[in-house]
């Protein structure tokens, strides 16, 4: 499967493009139409938390058998006993170019993006906002890509489990103040870039905690007002130390801490995007 994380690699590097060129919405490609049609393929069954589609549907991937894989991952999606066949499915219509349909790979990703589930959920958030970044499937929208990137990084679970690259793409990837309806000084996009890097860098990803302290140390040395209003709200928190201290990564060594660090950022973000400063 090198060929196709390679694939996803270049869909988040590229320039913004076009749907144009993605199978029809709604469509499934031929070979997974051919193999959708075995006249008696046996029903799913629940099998522990997943299902007995989705085991089909890995075994058939694991033998290269990209059609019967995708076939086995549709059933598994539309007998809803779980969602890791929506994902799957949904990463293969988006990674996949003998299967390409971008549109019903927004739909598998919403679907799974929209459950409880916090395993895949932050992962199908993530490439949901990238179809809305790169305009996959219409114009390019990077205010509707906001939603699903913040998702993936902060907001989709309460424990909270996220996705790295996640929080790395939308760093990278945030709208403006115009975007936003903001002024400068309400929408202050490289403070919630910073927090973005940072809980990226919670996530075993030491380039972002890197990429968090060169936005900080760049910040501070700019006398930018958003440092200060950082420590104030984290004095308010289990970490009361300078700002940059939460890009440590030696702060997410362990397990508790770790989960601790990310709440905190959570509420962090919450604060810059949902009650940003006046004027």
């Amino acid at each position: 499967m090198k060929s196709l994380l390679l694939a996803l690699v270049i869909a988040m590097t590229s320039p913004i493009v076009s749907g144009g060129g993605a199978a029809q919405a709604g469509s499934l490609s031929q070979p997974a139409q051919q193999v959708m049609k075995d006249p008696s393929p046996p029903a799913c069954v629940k099998d522990s938390n997943v299902d007995s589609c989705w085991s089909a549907g890995v075994a058939a991937e694991k033998r290269n058998d990209a059609a019967a894989a995708l076939a086995n991952y549709e059933r598994s999606c539309a007998a809803g006993f779980q969602v890791g066949g929506c994902y799957e499915a949904g990463k293969i219509y988006f990674l996949d170019p003998a299967h390409r349909s971008y549109g019903i790979a927004k739909d598998r990703m919403a679907r799974v993006c929209d459950s409880d589930d916090a395993g895949i959920g932050p992962y199908a958030c993530k490439y949901l906002g990238i179809i809305y970044r790169n305009g996959l499937t219409a114009k390019p929208r990077i205010d509707l890509a906001f939603r699903p990137l913040s998702r993936s990084c902060f907001l989709h679970n309460a424990e909270p489990f996220i996705d790295g690259n996640g929080c790395e793409i939308l760093a990278e990837s945030l709208p403006s103040a115009d975007d936003m309806g903001l002024s400068d000084a309400a929408w202050q996009r490289d403070y919630i870039a910073y927090l973005a890097y940072a809980m990226g860098c919670t996530d075993d990803m030491p380039a972002l905690c890197t990429k968090a302290r060169d936005t900080y140390r760049r910040a501070v040395a700019a006398s930018a007002r958003w440092p200060t209003r950082c420590v104030e709200e984290l004095e308010r928190s289990p970490f009361p130390e300078t700002c940059d201290a939460v890009a440590d990564p030696a702060m997410s060594a362990e397990f508790e801490q770790r989960q601790k660090l990310r709440r905190t950022l959570v509420r962090l973000f919450r604060t810059a995007t949902e009650n940003p400063p006046s004027g």
